[in-house]
């Protein structure tokens, strides 16, 4: 990956609580004021596409003169992993006939893991393919891929350093058995110790980028019963992994009793208020127009 330039924006949230209709107003709002903005639909129910009342899909769609909207079509993200992976195996080992990943996709498809990294592809290609964009924002999946997403590079490190000590046994391991000497050059020379390096610096740019005051974790919930226990559990996992809120975004804000509870049990840098719409949140001139009545609670993220 290369240095990232554009502000990166994350939204998060339980299903319902406007999530999709945040993000998209928060992009319209921004593309006024900012150079290019893209808005990127990483939720597999897409609804951008409704709320915009256009046909979005994988490439860029203009939707003004400085915002773009895509959807990651996640199942050929998925295809993507698994042919590489084949491909790295085809090249490594003699007997990759037998074991031909494409027999077995319908299983390996819906393999632990797979949608995650398959997720984190897709977006290092949307931050290499987009760095003249001011902000990407993603309006993301739901709750637990989203939080398998972000967990992703660190876990993937863990995975990476302990492989790494392996493979260095099993070089030592070869070095008593066959009596020959393999020097430290010959160790990092190795194919797979090579692999394992790039892999390393790689999701150590995601995890660092994670945590960089260029990127943004913004949570958007309601006042609700239900949107409060969950929205409680969603920072809980997001502190665990090392990660804070810039913005706590209360949709459908009705009384001070409703922040009050929020700014008690899970902090953020700032809280956004936003009223609710008399008017459905669909099209580009309803968007406008709830934008030119809450433009002071918008202008805050």
């Amino acid at each position: 990956m290369t240095s990232i330039r554009p502000k990166i924006m994350f939204f998060v949230g339980k299903g319902g609580v406007g999530k999709s209709t945040v993000s998209a107003l928060v992009s319209l709002a921004k593309s006024q004021k900012e150079n290019k903005v893209l808005l990127v639909s990483m939720d597999p129910a897409h609804n951008q596409s409704d709320i915009f009342k256009t046909d979005i899909k994988e490439k860029p769609k203009q939707l003004t003169h400085n915002l773009w909207a895509s959807q990651t079509d996640t199942d050929r993200w998925i295809k993507k992993y698994l042919r590489e992976t084949e491909e790295s195996i085809s090249k490594k080992y003699n007997y990759q006939k037998a074991f031909s990943i494409k027999n077995y996709f319908r299983v390996l498809q819906f393999s632990p893991g797979i949608e995650e990294y398959a997720l984190m592809q897709a977006f290092q290609s949307i931050l290499l393919n987009h760095q003249d964009k001011y902000s990407i924002i993603f309006d993301m999946p739901p709750t637990a891929l989203t939080l398998r997403f972000f967990s992703l590079p660190h876990l993937t490190l863990t995975w990476i350093n302990e492989l790494t000590k392996l493979r260095e046994k099993i070089y030592k391991k070869q070095e008593i058995l066959s009596n020959i000497k393999f020097g430290k050059k010959n160790i990092e020379t190795d194919s797979i110790l090579v692999k394992l390096k790039n892999m390393k610096e790689n999701y150590t740019k995601l995890n660092d980028l994670f945590g960089s005051e260029n990127t943004g974790i913004n949570l958007v919930t309601k006042p609700d019963e239900l949107s409060q226990s969950e929205s409680i559990r969603i920072h809980e996992k997001l502190r665990d992994l090392g990660k804070s809120l810039q913005n706590l975004i209360l949709n459908g804000y009705k009384n001070e009793e409703s922040v009050d509870f929020y700014r008690k049990k899970i902090p953020a840098q700032q809280y956004v208020l936003l009223p609710e719409s008399n008017m459905p949140l669909i099209g580009m001139e309803n968007l406008r127009n709830f934008l030119a009545s809450a433009d002071k609670e918008i202008e805050k993220i």
